[in-house]
């Protein structure tokens, strides 16, 4: 009986781990849709980058 319960919760965290990583890609997918603007200092430094709305 224990080894059921503890193959169960085990499986419940592979399923809860791969959905995050699948909402994690997504996420990433929609940021580099999105674009990103960089901006500059007089000596051509990168000062900040930043994503378009």
């Amino acid at each position: 009986m224990k080894k059921i319960i503890v193959l169960i919760i085990l499986l419940l965290t592979v399923m809860s781990c791969s959905e995050l990583t699948e909402l994690e890609a997504g996420r990433q997918q929609r940021l580099r849709e999105r674009g990103r603007e960089c901006r500059y200092n007089y000596k051509g430094e990168l000062q900040h980058c930043g994503y378009i709305n």
